[in-house]
């Protein structure tokens, strides 16, 4: 990640392969990397205080998504079997998205912001300027900007629930001791909304690679629900 990525796709098909990340010198590029570069930035003087909170929140690696389910199921008066059958449907759409992303990112290998910014002299783009001292506000993870996991994995987790309850407005919460905090959040739309920005905020990705892995989710959970999940013949 430390050249500059033109991309080239690996020439294996997949299922959910994307047209890939923007060229890199696109205007979509640019308004993606100044963006990230602006608000991202360790030192932001834009980012709010709730937005560097919830980009801290989204980047906990304990997660709060158990908290979360088992939150669901409770407030929600699950019995057993529905309870098993969400974590199922969760738990399988989450990994299938996962699985999704990082061939994505295998495919596109597509760099970071924070050696897109410092490297920017380097990308033929006269709208993007080079600041080698520039540095995220969260530690960057040793894979590929594009596609987004946590999008991918958020969105197919929420699109899940979406399903199981068949509406969108249930309310649930998170702690993180990352962050300290808790947040609330008033349904699963709102939820991955703020994780595709969260991501952006916290400098670690650009906003195509959220939007394109939020959308990766979405399909992969649509295709679960029509394939593993069907009620078989006869079933009540």
């Amino acid at each position: 990640m430390g050249r500059s990525p033109q991309a080239v796709p690996h020439p294996q098909r997949v299922q959910f392969r994307t047209s890939g990340p923007p060229p890199l010198t696109s205007r979509r590029y640019a308004r993606d990397l100044n963006e990230v570069k602006t608000v991202g930035s360790a030192t932001s003087t834009v980012r709010t205080t709730d937005q560097t909170q919830a980009a801290m929140w989204w980047h906990d690696r304990h997660l709060a998504e158990w908290e979360i389910k088992r939150q669901l199921a409770t407030r929600q008066r699950l019995n057993v079997l529905q309870a098993a059958r969400m974590f199922a449907m969760v738990d399988l759409a989450e990994t299938d998205a996962t699985i999704a992303c990082y061939n994505e990112k295998a495919a596109w290998n597509f760099w970071r912001p924070v050696t897109a910014i410092r490297l920017a002299d380097t990308d033929g783009n006269p709208e993007t300027a080079a600041d080698p001292a520039w540095t995220p506000l969260l530690v960057t993870p040793p894979h590929p900007d594009y596609t987004s996991g946590r999008t991918c994995f958020t969105a197919a987790s929420m699109s899940a629930l979406r399903h199981v309850f068949g509406r969108d407005d249930i309310p649930f919460s998170g702690y993180s001791a990352d962050s300290g905090t808790t947040r609330y959040f008033r349904g699963f739309s709102q939820a991955l909304a703020e994780v595709v920005e969260a991501r952006v905020w916290g400098g670690i990705h650009t906003r195509t690679a959220d939007e394109r892995g939020a959308k990766i989710g979405a399909q992969v959970t649509a295709y679960m629900v029509a394939h593993y999940f069907t009620p078989r013949p006869g079933s009540r």
